[in-house]
């Protein structure tokens, strides 16, 4: 089943295309964790939640086009990274590039672009924050990572944590935004919270033996560019060579998916983004 509530506060969409979106229920209104990539995904889930109560907030865990667009569609006051809001103010994805990408994933939605403006964030974390709801509160807390304005934000009352793109169950998303130093360190300060449930920015909830399973799909990555620098492989070699299985762009049995050359170029991107910090910080090799 899609959405599932999985503590007495959470309810939790894994199956839009794109991010996963979830809702956290208190006394005191609605805090929505992340807007879903398509819109026609984006006015289905705004139904739902405002028979949850009064949306409050809407946090953005990054400014990537899959956890933000939704942004316009749904209720609430935004929240999110201050980098985050400077990288929508500069660096929003153009209406040309969303109507080919929206009218690809959603062909009967694309008229849903009509009008469309990038709704920014108008609270912005700097290195953390509380947003209380009533009987629960949540924890916000910057962690560079997936990006360099990722947050992680943790629900203590329920022992819930809602990771973004700093752990994927489905899988490894890009690099090109990251510092591998980071994206280990993003991992590793998972690991400190007191939780039981971890919602990821993409696949299933998990336990704390999911964030493992999770770096060791990183550390394997890692392996094939050492591997292939130790043999003497020269750059546009191992840019060539190296991939990395992608579970969250590709097609789903509900749309077409993004094409093609748009994922080998995340690919490609990535793998260079991992091949410079290697070669800049060879002790990452054995993180």
């Amino acid at each position: 089943m899609a959405r599932q509530w999985i503590s007495p506060h959470v309810v939790v969409e894994t199956e839009h295309y794109g991010s996963n979106q979830s809702a956290i229920v208190g006394s005191d209104g609605v805090a929505l964790v992340d807007a879903p990539h398509i819109p026609s995904d984006a006015l289905t889930w705004r139904h739902f939640v405002e028979r949850l109560g009064t949306v409050r907030f809407l946090i953005n865990t990054d400014h990537h086009p899959d956890h933000t667009i939704g942004n316009r569609y749904l209720p609430g006051e935004i929240v999110a990274h201050h980098e985050t809001r400077r990288r929508l103010e500069t660096e929003a994805p153009s209406m040309q590039y969303l109507h080919d990408l929206i009218g690809r994933l959603d062909p009967h939605g694309v008229h849903l672009l009509d009008g469309y403006t990038v709704r920014l964030p108008t609270i912005l974390v700097d290195q953390s924050m509380s947003l209380h709801l009533g009987d629960v509160h949540l924890e916000l807390r910057y962690q560079r990572g997936h990006t360099r304005n990722s947050i992680l934000i943790h629900l203590p009352e329920d022992g819930v944590l809602f990771s973004g793109d700093i752990v994927c169950e489905a899988g490894l998303p890009s690099f090109q935004d990251s510092r591998l130093q980071d994206w280990f360190d993003a991992i590793d300060a998972v690991e400190t919270y007191d939780f039981e449930l971890l919602v990821p920015g993409h696949g299933e909830v998990i336990d704390r033996a999911g964030v493992d399973r999770y770096r060791e799909l990183g550390r394997a990555v890692v392996a094939d560019i050492v591997q292939r620098l130790d043999a003497g492989h020269e750059r546009e070699q191992i840019l060539a060579e190296v991939r990395f299985e992608d579970n969250i762009h590709v097609a789903t049995p509900r749309t077409a998916g993004y094409p093609d050359d748009l994922i080998e170029g995340f690919q490609v991107n990535s793998v260079a983004r991992l091949l410079d910090d290697l070669q800049a910080q060879p002790e990452l090799r054995h993180r």
